[in-house]
């Protein structure tokens, strides 16, 4: 009797052809995400003191939609390393140019997002990886913080939490900002911890608007970094009350052209 071959999804359009090869294709993909989780988990003690709250708010089974702040480089491996379950990622297509980078990308369940613009190609493969009752990450800032600070949620988020009526588990790393920002070429050794939140039913934020969603995430998150003492709470409380308030005055400016 032989061994029924997983669904596989189509090849998504990207700088090379996508080949999926991630969880469930197989014995090499499970060795090769083990060993590499097993590196990490190595490196990231050694060299940055990874410490890790909260990983039993992370589901057992099934789907889940996890929403992480994005300080550096170094996160989408540091919110893996202490999971016993695999995590797919959303990754820019310019990283998938061909070669052994994307081959280790296709092995660890990274697919291409285009940057800049809607891509209803990598919107299509999150849902579907979500139906296939996988963990899936986002970055809901889709880019590094230029500050350590927390930043917007982009409204790509409010539509996969709709859609997809799986719980949201908010996620927050502290200290890779310092450990390798934006503007350093390689990393420093700087202490790094990582909080897993308790999940977020999606009943809960199904009934808000994508503003109101943004808002309901990113507050989840702050709190997160407050009870992590982070020296960037401070500031990612103070840019979303600057951003509230920008909003609000907005609508005033439209209501008063209403009239």
């Amino acid at each position: 009797m032989t061994n029924a071959t997983p669904e596989v999804p189509e090849a998504i359009s990207s700088c090379k052809p996508y080949v999926y090869r991630g969880e469930g294709t197989g014995w090499v993909q499970v060795i090769l995400w083990s060993s590499f989780r097993v590196l990490l988990q190595f490196c990231a003690i050694l060299f940055f003191g990874v410490r890790i709250y909260g990983r039993e708010n992370i589901p057992r089974k099934g789907a889940a939609l996890l929403l992480t702040n994005h300080q550096s480089f170094l996160d989408p491996w540091l919110i893996g390393i202490a999971l016993y379950r695999q995590i797919h990622f959303v990754a820019r297509e310019s990283l998938f140019r061909g070669g052994f980078v994307q081959y280790v990308l296709e092995r660890t369940n990274a697919f291409p997002i285009k940057r800049g613009r809607s891509d209803a190609t990598a919107m299509r493969e999150s849902l579907h990886r979500l139906t296939q009752g996988r963990l899936l990450n986002l970055f809901p800032e889709a880019t590094r913080s230029k500050n350590g600070a927390i930043g917007s949620v982009g409204s790509a988020v409010s539509v996969i939490i709709r859609r997809a009526n799986v719980p949201v588990v908010p996620i927050v790393i502290d200290g890779a900002f310092e450990a390798w920002s934006r503007n350093r070429i390689l990393p420093k050794c700087f202490p790094i911890r990582v909080i897993y939140g308790k999940p977020i039913p999606a009943e809960q934020l199904v009934g808000l608007s994508a503003d109101e969603m943004a808002i309901f995430i990113r507050r989840e998150l702050i709190s997160l970094q407050e009870k992590l003492h982070s020296p960037h709470a401070a500031e990612s409380r103070a840019q979303l009350q600057a951003d509230i308030a920008k909003g609000r005055a907005r609508l005033v400016v439209s209501r008063e052209f209403s009239k």
